[in-house]
């Protein structure tokens, strides 16, 4: 590996990314705001990496994370959002982000000086990072952080925000109606993804934050009015 793949610009790396997600419709605010998802995928895998005893290639996965869905940028948006709410059927236009996110990270990185080795890693990483349970035989162990900081980043604060932004910007609910919601929400997770127990621990800090702050915030509407 050459000097830059040892010591990558992260902060470079997110700027492309944010720059990518804002000059989007849905990609830079609200449920959908990748500029912020992207971060916390990166912090999350931080973290992860920081409790595992294990050797990791630390540089290649955080790379990937900040990466990992900018693809998310050439999806056909009129097959995911409605007028009003997101598509039905919009899945399996968004089961595309990951293969079109890899050209996009493979020209970035080439016209930045890294090294061939490194970026296929790295893409192997982006391109696999939504192929959990059953879709892919073998991980490595960077596979394994990517996926399960994926799933982290969406729970916790996240998982408790992005409820209220999905109503305001599809729904346009009152505030009673949003709690609500997510009073009513799945708020489950399905631990069987997750890869390593170091990030299944993490994962049940975070589940509880987020039921804490539910079960906080609908209290706020028990009332004789309602």
């Amino acid at each position: 590996m050459i000097k830059k793949d040892l010591n990558p610009n992260y902060k470079e790396i997110y700027n492309f990314v944010k720059e990518k997600f804002e000059k989007t419709s849905h990609f830079k605010h609200g449920p959908f705001d990748e500029t912020y998802y992207s971060l916390r995928v990166y912090e999350s895998a931080k973290e992860i990496i920081s409790k595992l005893n294990k050797k990791v290639k630390k540089n290649v996965v955080l790379v990937a994370c900040i990466l990992h869905d900018v693809g998310k940028i050439k999806l056909k948006t009129s097959k995911i959002f409605g007028k009003n709410r997101a598509v039905g059927a919009f899945r399996e236009e968004w089961r595309k982000h990951p293969k079109l996110s890899v050209p996009i990270a493979r020209r970035f990185l080439k016209k930045r000086g890294y090294s061939k080795e490194f970026i296929d890693e790295v893409c192997y990483l982006v391109e696999n990072h939504d192929m959990r349970g059953d879709l892919l035989d073998k991980r490595c162990v960077e596979l394994k952080i990517i996926q399960d900081a994926d799933l982290i980043a969406d729970i916790g604060f996240a998982g408790f925000i992005r409820p209220f932004l999905y109503c305001g910007k599809f729904s346009k609910q009152s505030i009673i109606s949003s709690i609500k919601f997510i009073q009513n929400e799945d708020r489950t997770m399905n631990g069987d993804l997750i890869n390593l127990s170091v990030s299944k621990n993490i994962a049940k800090r975070e589940m509880k934050i987020q039921n804490d702050l539910v079960n906080e915030i609908s209290k706020d509407i028990k009332s004789d009015l309602l």
